[in-house]
């Protein structure tokens, strides 16, 4: 249905350009400017559709004056000029040189990634609705993309005629890191009022007063390591990407006085550890990781409850439980693939109540987060339902696993 409808929509007219190509493959924003001019020329892009693309905002005087300030800026500059020569040529376009490149930077500032609904990577989408939405660092919608379709959420009340806003960033990353991604991608500097009052999330970027008498100099050293640590270890396989892991998760265990748990990198070394201890089949540390999330970095970074984040984290928490059950049902000696088993055991956790508990959670969450017509609602539906303790003889309380659940992510150290 999808390659049909792309077939008449554009893929006919580049179809056999693409074949020219190969075994070369055009890069994304190189070819959505291709389709757009292959378009254009055929008479398929109406005149509507091309005004409405050529009033946003393209930037091409900042590319042109940022090549002067460093590699990275240099580097993107030329490759908007060698995407733009390859789509000029190969779309045999009538358009000048220059109105390509203006097309490929609007491409470049406009267009924004698509994902599934587990958050992966899926491709590229230029909407020029949606590219007329302002950021905030503390907005009141998201973006959401199921198949090809892509839809605004709400994420607060919002009032008649109140403003709709985004975020062009990550809002988890601190105030400097944030200000300075607007300003090399985007082209403003952010004075809202989480940024002028150097806020993340709604908490201070420095913690106040620090303890130990560590300055906030301290904080930046110790966020730059761990930023550091994380880079190596995401371009690593194991067994050094797990030493690397373990490096970082260290270095934020020993200050953890002072560096929040919730502040940037840290949760996305936790993340990834997490990950990496799933593909290592370690149930019982994937799930402590997993925990910390649910009950304390989660909820501080995104406090709405439904919020696609917390949604795709608590399924994902869902399906490790699953795992690790499967393993004691199928060898009741196995130790879940690490020393942490054995400390879970000492929590009495009836894993049948936490299952349907994280269950009724998500589905309670589906409606608010994705909407009862999108992809992962109807996917969800179709997945077999955990059945109720009470029919094992077991008493359903998951308020009271809910707090042995909390006690295990408190106590089991890093």
């Amino acid at each position: 249905s999808c390659q049909a409808k792309s077939w008449g929509v554009y893929h006919k007219y580049e179809c056999k350009i693409l074949g020219h190509l190969r075994p070369s493959i055009a890069p994304t924003l190189a070819r959505m400017v291709m389709q757009l001019l292959l378009r254009k020329k055929a008479g398929s892009l109406s005149d509507s559709e091309w005004d409405e693309f050529m009033r946003t905002m393209d930037h091409v005087d900042d590319l042109q004056k940022d090549n002067a300030k460093g590699q990275l800026a240099q580097d993107r500059w030329h490759d908007v000029q060698l995407m733009s020569q390859g789509a000029h040529r190969y779309s045999g376009t009538q358009e000048t040189l220059t109105i390509v490149q203006s097309m490929m930077a609007r491409c470049l500032v406009n267009s924004m990634t698509v994902t599934d609904d587990g958050g992966s990577t899926l491709g590229t989408c230029l909407s020029t609705a949606a590219a007329q939405l302002n950021h905030s660092c503390n907005p009141n919608c998201i973006f959401l993309t199921s198949g090809p379709s892509l839809s605004i959420r709400s994420l607060q009340p919002i009032p008649a005629n109140g403003e709709l806003t985004i975020s062009y960033t990550d809002i988890t990353l601190p105030t400097h890191r944030r200000k300075a991604d607007l300003s090399f991608q985007y082209y403003f500097n952010c004075v809202c009022e989480y940024c002028t009052q150097e806020l993340t999330c709604g908490l201070p970027d420095v913690p106040s007063p620090l303890s130990n008498g560590l300055p906030s100099v301290k904080l930046s050293e110790i966020e730059k390591e761990g930023e550091r640590l994380l880079s190596l270890a995401q371009g690593s396989t194991s067994p050094e990407k797990d030493s690397l892991l373990n490096q970082a998760m260290s270095l934020f265990a020993a200050q953890k006085e002072i560096y929040p748990m919730w502040r940037h990198p840290w949760p996305m070394i936790r993340d990834e550890i997490k990950l990496l201890h799933w593909d290592l089949d370690h149930w019982s540390l994937a799930i402590v990781h997993a925990l910390k999330e649910y009950f304390f970095i989660d909820p501080v970074l995104y406090p709405i409850s439904w919020h696609l984040v917390r949604v795709q984290r608590t399924f994902m928490l869902l399906k490790l439980i699953d795992e690790l059950q499967y393993q004691m049902f199928a060898s009741p000696d196995n130790d879940g693939g690490d020393e942490v088993e054995g400390d879970l055991k000492d929590y009495h956790i009836n894993w049948l109540s936490v299952s349907k508990g994280l269950e009724q959670e998500i589905e309670a969450a589906i409606p608010k987060a994705y909407g009862i017509e999108s992809s992962f609602a109807k996917e969800y539906e179709r997945l077999p339902k955990h059945e109720s303790p009470e029919k094992y003889g077991l008493r359903m309380d998951w308020v009271g696993e809910r707090i042995k659940l909390e006690k295990v992510a408190r106590e089991i150290e890093d």
